[in-house]
């Protein structure tokens, strides 16, 4: 089994909703769908920030 990358992983799924934002003509939608990419900008700079050599 191999072994995901907790970053990949993120960065598939901003893609993802990136192109639902784009996609969407709800304005509802489009905040909520804005809202997780914001979360998800959070996560990738945590991830990254664990990998950062002091």
């Amino acid at each position: 089994m191999s072994k995901v990358n907790p970053f990949d992983l993120a960065y598939e799924q901003y893609r993802l909703l990136k192109e639902k934002l784009t996609a969407t003509g709800d304005p509802k939608e489009k905040n909520q769908l804005f809202k997780r990419l914001l979360n998800l900008l959070a996560v990738m700079e945590f991830l990254t920030s664990l990998n950062k050599v002091p």
